[in-house]
């Protein structure tokens, strides 16, 4: 369906959610899916584990900062042009990392390729926000994360056996694969949800006018900052635990994607119920009382990690406890903020989103690359990570929501 075709305005149809999570899945695939492959890359393109680490880094930081274009272009020239632009520099640049020769060169291609990848996300919920209202938000954000959340599950797995048979440089080729399918599909089947009247223009005045706005908005800021830090601690998480479980614990490549498939069971049962239940208790109440799971777990974890590091008498399933709630909570956590955050700004939905994802994805690769570069055979760098991200996205709730 074209904007052409289009006579009525659209609606939040499961064919349209279905294919909103597909674009919101580029994030998890193009992370997940090579998760296993980072100590061979290291050997096979002569770098460091730090080196390596770097390239989910880059990732992360180009797709943070490309939100800062991709939400104001989605609000001036409307969200399919823009979603399809992305796609087709995405299918470029995968395809390029399948033939980096060097560590720099696969950190400069994964850089572009996360500049391409977080048009689709950052729309994708921009779109969501065009067509539902706050709970009902939140409600078609949960089941688009649930759909979404099949992406990290299978990844891994995905990841691993093309590890195995094919050498990593295939798995750049599956996601160049996956985003030739999401681009034939989006050309087909997206429609245009910008309304004419909530256009606003791309000058640099206006732009920083609205962000502006925003950064003055303290609950705003509180929920930006309480996904973003819960989006932290998962950053943290796939940074390290490649290299903790697979060097230190000893897990092969394809048993980590188990361990990694069986937290994201987790996550989706999470959608689901926020799904379900935020239409009856409200997302805001739901939200209060989940900020609190990622506090108490990765402040659990901390101490043992602290622990494990001086004695090593823990071991790694006390600590999978602690990262499974942690991470399962991110499903209540990230839809509920984002829904509250954007309910007072139809008019900049694109621009408020877009801060959103710069601030989550900007502030994780920096928790994420200081995981890499201080990681030192044991666990703790990456527990103490978590730990923190948990506790400040308790902090960043209290201090600002409550009062805002």
């Amino acid at each position: 369906m074209t904007t052409s075709a289009t006579s009525t305005r659209p609606t939040l149809t499961p064919l349209l959610l279905v294919l909103l999570a597909l674009l919101s899945s580029f994030t998890p695939l193009s992370i997940d899916m090579y998760l296993p492959a980072l100590p061979v890359i290291a050997v096979d393109l002569r770098g460091t584990a730090g080196d390596i680490q770097l390239t989910l880094s880059a990732f992360m930081i180009a797709f943070g900062a490309g939100q800062i274009f991709y939400g104001p272009a989605g609000d001036r020239f409307g969200r399919r042009p823009v979603i399809l632009s992305g796609l087709v520099v995405y299918v470029l640049a995968s395809a390029g990392c399948a033939f980096a020769a060097e560590a720099g060169h696969l950190i400069l291609l994964r850089m572009m390729q996360g500049l391409a990848a977080c048009g689709g996300v950052v729309l994708a919920r921009t779109m969501v926000r065009d067509l539902a209202e706050k709970d009902q938000a939140a409600r078609a954000m949960s089941l688009m994360m649930a759909c979404t959340s099949i992406a990290p599950m299978l990844a891994p797995l995905i990841g691993g056996q093309v590890l195995w048979f094919l050498g990593w440089r295939a798995i750049f080729w599956v996601l160049a694969s996956v985003g030739v399918f999401a681009l034939v599909a989006a050309w087909l089947r997206l429609p245009e949800t910008l309304r004419p009247e909530y256009r606003q223009p791309l000058v640099l005045s206006s732009i920083l006018k609205r962000f502006g706005q925003l950064f003055r908005h303290r609950a705003f800021m509180g929920y930006a900052f309480t996904s973003t830090f819960m989006f932290s601690a998962l950053l943290s998480f796939l940074s390290g635990s490649p290299f903790v479980f697979i060097e230190k614990y000893g897990v092969a490549p394809r048993a980590y994607g188990l361990i990694f498939g069986g937290m994201v069971v987790f996550m989706t049962l999470g959608s689901l119920l926020n799904a379900k239940f935020a239409p009856v208790f409200g997302a805001g109440l739901i939200l209060r009382y989940a900020v609190i799971v990622p506090a108490v777990s990765g402040t659990a974890a901390l101490i043992m990690g602290l622990i494990e590091a001086r004695y090593g008498t823990i071991g790694m399933w006390p600590f999978l406890l602690c990262f499974g709630p942690q991470i399962a909570t991110i499903s209540l956590i990230g839809p509920n903020s984002m829904a509250m955050a954007l309910q007072r700004y139809p008019h900049m939905a694109g621009t408020a989103s877009s801060l959103m994802g710069v601030m989550q994805f900007g502030i994780g690769a920096i928790f994420g690359a200081v995981v890499g570069q201080t990681f030192d055979g044991t666990i703790a760098p990456m527990t103490t990570a978590m730990g923190v991200a948990g506790i400040l996205c308790l902090l960043s709730h209290r201090a600002l929501v409550r009062r805002g």
